[in-house]
């Protein structure tokens, strides 16, 4: 798989974890992979739950103190594949 498909397979799995967690905020508006995630009315209690289903989805760790600019999927997607070794 090349880096072009990886991305686009992850920011999937991002946007489907996405509207797992905020569905409701989500129904009526088109989200981006650049639109920032609190001007979707997203609550940091489901921001929080991303996180964690992120983390728990692709096993790795999210350290929110280091990575606080986490706000977008294209930005979810740029560090979880600087995580990812390539093969």
């Amino acid at each position: 798989m090349n880096a072009v498909d990886a991305r686009a397979e992850l920011r999937q799995q991002i946007f489907s974890l996405l509207t797992e967690v905020a569905g409701g905020v989500l129904e009526n508006q088109t989200i981006e992979a650049d639109t920032e995630f609190p001007e979707t009315g997203m609550s940091s209690i489901e921001y929080l739950a991303l996180i964690e289903k992120i983390e728990t989805k692709l096993d790795v760790f999210i350290d929110l103190e280091e990575n606080e600019d986490l706000t977008t999927v294209d930005k979810f997607c740029d560090y979880l594949l600087e995580q990812v070794p390539t093969a």
